[in-house]
């Protein structure tokens, strides 16, 4: 049989919720197969269709109205701004700032890295992770968040319930925060500084689920406050790039991997070259994705020719890359002064043999091993000299 569209998605919607345990499948009387519903997630669909059980947030009545009351427009400008703040803190910006626990979770996530005392840079994970839409940045940022909840000493548990229940707030309504356990309000805190809730003050008794936070458990891929993505680059064969853009986060992209020559209102002029290109190599971005970020946000004229990209820049960046993995660089023990080539070969056939003979050369008398290898070729050499 031959399924349709139709019937492959139901299919893949029985699957999902079948893997998902809220039903087990089961013979009925009379040898028909049905469906029973989890006894649980029964008796919860039943409170969310008929009402009843607890109200998940206390009423704000008793807190009187507002005096600094959030529209939703000015909520859905809050979020953007506070998420691009992030973003900027990721590209380096020098008038982003984020808090320290919010530096770490970059830092854990794998988006940015720290050596020593440097200020935190952006890794090639954090560079595409940049390519993404807000919906998809914000879901895979709130997964690496889940991970370290427990090592905050928060309650996993709590904290999902909380997410989820903030879908079905209302966007433009305040809620209390009477009745949050510590983990939570520290939660609130950082939901706060994600763009994800709007709290005037930390602690005000009051707080607006932006959009934002609205739409991560509904898994929404567009929003009102989703950054801008359409084309506003132009790529020409003499390796320059107009990029039409006043935002300055998407300024920021284009200047991890060029040189910036001119800056207009509504217009920069960038030069790819051998060093910025390098640059951006060294710092984890590959040429793949250099070329990938310049096609996806290439200017609708740009899009009308094929292909999107001059060849001569996709080859030039690729072969910049190349140029830079040419020499690869590794760790070892310089064994000299042989007195005999007989020692020479003894020694040497030992660190193959185990493996760890990294260069050798046989004229001069010249190997290289493994630091790891060093104590037993070490060991070895002494025992053959005392014999």
């Amino acid at each position: 049989m031959r399924l349709t569209p139709c019937g492959r998605d139901h299919d893949d919607c029985m699957g999902i919720v079948t893997g998902l345990r809220l039903w087990h499948s089961q013979q009925l009387p009379g040898g028909l197969q049905g469906l029973v519903l989890n006894p649980i997630f029964k008796e919860n669909l039943r409170i969310a269709l008929l009402g009843g059980g607890k109200a998940w947030a206390d009423d704000t009545s008793q807190l009187g109205p507002d005096k600094h009351a959030r529209d939703i427009t000015s909520l859905d400008k809050y979020a953007m701004e506070r998420w691009e703040v992030i973003l900027h803190f990721m590209v380096g910006s020098p008038s982003a700032a984020v808090s320290q626990d919010l530096s770490q979770l970059l830092i854990q996530a794998g988006l940015m890295k720290s050596e020593g005392t440097e200020a935190p840079c952006i890794t090639s994970a954090g560079f595409q992770f940049l390519l993404l839409d807000t919906s998809s940045q914000l879901w895979y940022f709130m997964l690496q968040y889940l991970h370290t909840a427990e090592t905050r000493k928060m309650d996993l548990v709590e904290i999902l319930s909380f997410v989820f229940q903030l879908s079905f707030s209302t966007l433009g309504k305040d809620y209390s925060v009477e009745g949050m356990s510590e983990s939570l309000l520290t939660f609130l805190q950082h939901l706060r500084e994600f763009g994800l809730v709007f709290q005037r003050k930390r602690k005000s008794r009051r707080f607006y689920p932006t959009r934002l936070a609205i739409n991560l458990a509904l898994g929404v891929t567009g929003s009102a406050v989703d950054v801008h993505r359409q084309g506003y680059i132009v790529v020409e064969t003499n390796y320059r790039i107009y990029a039409y853009t006043d935002s300055e986060l998407q300024l920021a992209l284009v200047a991890l991997f060029s040189e910036m020559l001119y800056r207009f209102p509504n217009l920069v002029v960038a030069q790819l070259s051998r060093e910025s290109v390098q640059q951006s190599i060294a710092n984890g971005i590959s040429a793949e994705q250099i070329i990938h970020f310049l096609r996806t946000r290439a200017h609708p004229v740009m899009l009308k020719t094929t292909p999107v990209l001059p060849p001569t820049i996709t080859d030039q960046v690729r072969l910049w890359e190349l140029e830079r993995d040419r020499l690869q660089f590794t760790e070892g023990v310089l064994y000299n002064q042989f007195l005999s080539q007989v020692d020479f070969e003894l020694l040497r056939d030992y660190a193959r043999d185990l493996g760890v003979l990294v260069w050798e050369n046989p004229p001069k008398r010249l190997m290289v091993v493994t630091p790891t290898g060093h104590p037993d070729v070490k060991r070895f050499w002494k025992r053959q000299k005392h014999n």
